[in-house]
């Protein structure tokens, strides 16, 4: 049974995680210890239609290691057979099912996904969680085996579903950094990101810092305003559950801080404010008055803007494949889901990424995010 201290290390290495991409792998090492399971998948997924849903968000992980060649040979080769897949569709959120029971007496005799991949890497016996993303997403949870004498224990499961809730903030929170391009970005930078609304908060829950679509947002008072220097919801019921959630991630000092997201009604238009609250940890051993200590990300599904690939082909010189996948990059979609959505293999999708680096002279992912992203303001006065 995992110790408090060990579930605790991994929350706060889980919400490091969902800023920034190095400490993905850690996070995940200390899943896989705390739980007790030989290794993991974590998907956020869109599941409209249910038989094939679109894989937005995927990496799998064994022991302490992430296994790109697991995600690749599962997409390129099972994924698109694999019975389970509409079943999961059924799960509701926090719900836990045995991975041999989304699998039929026959299929067990005959299905190659079970009796290869599951057989293979050693997750047969192993559980799916269920979980709610945002906007109609899914997120699934998907454990391999387990390492404490082959079946779950009661203990096990208890931690599953301590964690779960966790989970599924994470997969939320970094697939919003994902689609606003900015995964990885320092708290100064995140000022400058120009896609979604950035908040800064003291430890007391008080504003430091609003990027300028944040400071918009708050001065048109729709919904959501600065009341001297604290963040409010107008509604009362949405106020309430705003305080509660800044609340967690900013707890008394020596408790476990957490992250949150809710929607808060806005009168002039129809779609809601989403609202993802992270905690930040600081480096500093002393707590400092002006430290961040947690972050606000506002997204605004209704002004979320989509490249056109053609428009985008076209202006930076990329073929329709390159342009194709540099958008779906830039939208937080993964090479995996990329694949999988485009019926190729990994290998393909990245051939045309060291293509479009080379055509923009630029090394990183997240500069070809930046490029692409960059296409909003011409698109804008295009139309």
């Amino acid at each position: 049974m995992a110790t408090q201290d060990a579930f605790d290390r991994t929350l706060m290495l889980l919400y490091e995680a969902a800023l920034t991409d190095d400490k993905w792998v850690m996070a995940a090492a200390s899943i896989n210890e705390v739980i007790g399971a030989n290794g993991h998948s974590l998907s956020y997924a869109n599941p409209s239609p249910p038989a094939n849903p679109e894989v937005l968000l995927s990496r799998f992980f064994v022991g302490p290691e992430r296994r790109d060649d697991m995600e690749e040979l599962y997409f390129r080769d099972y994924y698109r057979c694999d019975e389970a897949i509409p079943r999961l569709h059924g799960l509701r959120d926090g719900e836990l099912a045995y991975r041999s029971d989304l699998y039929t007496q026959q299929e067990k005799k005959t299905s190659v996904v079970y009796n290869e991949f599951r057989c293979t890497y050693g997750t047969q016996h192993g559980l799916y969680v269920g979980l709610d993303g945002l906007e109609g997403g899914a997120v699934v949870l998907s454990l391999g085996n387990s390492t404490e004498g082959g079946s779950w224990g009661h203990g096990q499961i208890r931690t599953i579903k301590r964690l779960a809730p966790h989970l599924r903030q994470f997969a939320r929170a970094r697939h919003a950094m994902a689609q606003a391009g900015a995964l990885s970005a320092s708290l100064s930078a995140l000022l400058e990101n120009g896609r979604s609304g950035f908040i800064q908060l003291d430890r007391r829950g008080r504003i430091l810092e609003a990027n300028d679509r944040a400071r918009k947002i708050l001065l048109e008072r729709d919904g959501l305003r600065d009341a001297g220097g604290v963040l409010a919801a107008g509604m009362p019921a949405e106020n309430a559950e705003l305080q509660r959630r800044l609340a967690t991630a900013l707890p008394p000092h020596g408790s476990q801080a957490a992250g949150g997201s809710m929607k808060i009604t806005r009168t002039k238009t129809r779609t809601p404010l989403v609202l993802e609250v992270c905690p930040v940890r600081t480096e500093s051993a002393d707590r400092r008055e002006g430290d961040v200590a947690a972050l606000v990300l506002l997204v605004d599904p209704a002004a979320r803007p989509r490249i056109d690939p053609a428009f985008a082909a076209k202006v930076l010189g990329l073929s329709p494949a390159e342009s194709r996948v540099a958008v779906d990059l830039a939208a937080g979609r993964t090479i995996a889901g990329i694949a999988a959505e485009l019926g190729c293999a990994e290998s393909t999708v990245r051939t045309h990424v060291r293509r479009t680096y080379r055509k923009l002279s630029v090394r990183k992912q997240t500069d070809l995010v930046r490029r692409i992203m960059s296409l909003e303001a011409l698109t804008g006065s295009r139309r």
